[in-house]
């Protein structure tokens, strides 16, 4: 066999292999950088701390995998987190049960999201407009009810979330993961995650196949109405207290981490393990970042460009898998 045969084997194979793991490589040299920047970086006390900080993030990229790839993109994930934590503040606040407070912060969450899916199946509303109106209502509702103040939240159960089981990993970090470990198998292996991807391939091709899509779409925001409420103890847990501007700028990150680990923002192509590639990448750049010692506004110019070459690099990397010229 000549040189010339086994060219674009290799080729072939090397485009394959920047496609899907491209950003592991990306992820790495940014892991590099900061460990350079900064010694404690790459300390075991950061590592952990890092996940802890970013647990609610991974567990909201999971649920915006399946409203993306089903072209049912949810803008209002922080929001509504922010609303079920003062929920459950208020409940605490006035009975002093966790258990009761926890069950007003999930129907809390549970309600707004089927309401979402409710005006967006029934009243035929673009998903967009639809979160884009409860990422607006929700937080200024989170607000109005505190008025704009904390409220103290502290229970064993609760620190529980963040107290280290071994190698300083905290149940909310096990949590975190878990929850992307049981949203793969869902995509991958159920029903739910056949249809989520008709719905985003050609969701008027699933309706001709029989798929019953407006009665997934109110699965699938009430399974994200389940993910905000553990996002929610997570914060709640970290934070010792529910913040009526709790995890702002959350969505934001959760929707960029699926999109930069190569899920496609059209719907109908991607996986929970790009999910995770692309979450931990904003981990670490938020981690990295932030300790710095420097100013929010640069933070924000710095995590901006950073993000913009890594979606540059997966759309050079696609193109080179697909044999397009870069």
């Amino acid at each position: 066999m000549t040189a010339g045969a086994l060219t674009p084997t290799r080729t072939g194979r090397w485009r394959d292999w920047l496609a899907s793991y491209g950003l592991v490589g990306a992820l790495v040299v940014l892991i590099l950088l900061f460990s350079a920047l900064n010694p404690r970086f790459l300390t075991l006390a950061n590592l952990t701390t890092l996940l802890e900080q970013n647990a609610a993030l991974f567990i909201i990229a999971t649920g915006a995998t399946f409203a993306i790839l089903s072209q049912n993109i949810d803008l209002s994930p922080a929001s509504v987190l922010a609303l079920a934590g003062v929920l459950l503040g208020l409940t605490f606040q006035a009975t002093g049960n966790l258990p009761l407070a926890i069950l007003a912060g999930f129907a809390g969450a549970i309600l707004v999201e089927l309401i979402n899916a409710l005006l967006i199946v029934r009243g035929g509303i673009n998903p967009l407009i639809v979160t884009l109106a409860c990422w607006i209502w929700a937080r200024g509702l989170a607000v109005s009810l505190t008025g704009a103040n904390s409220i103290s939240v502290r229970d064993p159960l609760l620190d529980a979330l963040r107290r280290p089981l071994f190698l300083e990993i905290s149940p909310a970090i096990l949590l975190s993961f878990a929850v992307f470990a049981i949203g793969g198998f869902i995509l991958a292996r159920t029903r739910l995650g056949r249809y989520t991807y008709a719905m985003g391939s050609d969701e008027r091709a699933a309706v001709q196949a029989g798929v019953p899509v407006g009665k997934y779409k109110f699965l699938m925001f009430a399974l994200f109405g389940v993910l905000v409420t553990l996002a929610m103890l997570v914060t709640v847990s970290r934070l010792g207290a529910a913040a009526p501007d709790a995890a702002y700028g959350l969505e934001l990150d959760a929707i960029v981490a699926v999109i930069i680990g190569g899920n496609s923002f059209l719907g109908g192509e991607g996986n929970m393990r790009r999910t995770l590639v692309g979450a931990l990448f904003i981990a670490v750049l938020n981690n990295g970042l932030g300790n710095l010692g420097i100013m929010d506004a640069q933070i924000a110019v710095y995590k901006a460009a950073a993000i913009l070459l890594a979606l540059l690099f997966g759309t050079l990397s696609t193109r080179l898998a697909k044999g397009g010229r870069a």
